[in-house]
C-alpha cells in the first residue's frame, strides 16, 4: 500500500470519532451542557461552542487533507484537557474500581499516538514540529 493512501485511510478512520462526538453534541445540545457541568467543566455553555468547532471543523480539514497536523495538535490538547474531567473516576467512593474510565483514558491515550503519527504524516507539518517529535 502507497505512503499516500496509508496517509488518507489514516485521515479518514481518525475523523469517525471526532465527528461522531461532535454531531452528538451538537443534536443534543442543552444535554451536553448538563454533562460538562456535572463533570465540572467551567463555563460549559461558552465552552461547548469551541469544542463543537474543533471536533466538526476538525473532521472536515482532515478529511480534505487541510492543516492536518494543526488538527492533530489542536485535538491532542483537547484530549489532554478533556481526559481528567470525564475519565479519571477510576474509583467509586467505596473504592471499587470502574474499567469502563479506565478504558476511556487509555482510549483517549491511544488516539493521541495516532494523531502523533499524522502529525509526522503530514507533509506540511512545519520543520520544527517534526524535528521534535523524531
Amino acid at each position: 500500500m502507497e505512503a499516500q493512501t496509508v496517509f488518507t485511510l489514516a485521515r479518514w478512520l481518525t475523523c469517525g470519532i471526532w465527528a461522531g462526538a461532535g454531531l452528538y453534541k451538537a443534536f443534543h445540545y442543552r444535554q451536553t451542557i448538563g454533562e460538562m457541568t456535572h463533570n465540572g467543566v467551567p463555563f460549559a455553555k461558552f465552552l461547548l461552542i469551541p469544542v463543537l468547532v474543533l471536533e466538526l471543523a476538525g473532521s472536515v480539514l482532515l478529511i480534505a487533507n487541510s492543516h492536518v497536523w494543526a488538527v492533530a495538535v489542536a485535538w491532542i490538547a483537547f484530549i489532554l484537557v478533556a481526559t481528567p474531567f470525564y475519565h479519571f473516576g477510576w474509583y467509586t467512593p467505596d473504592r471499587k474500581f470502574v474499567f469502563p474510565q479506565m478504558v476511556q483514558t487509555t482510549k483517549n491515550l491511544s488516539i493521541m499516538g495516532g494523531l502523533l503519527c499524522l502529525i509526522l504524516l503530514d507533509p506540511s507539518t512545519p520543520a520544527y514540529i517534526v524535528s521534535g517529535l523524531k
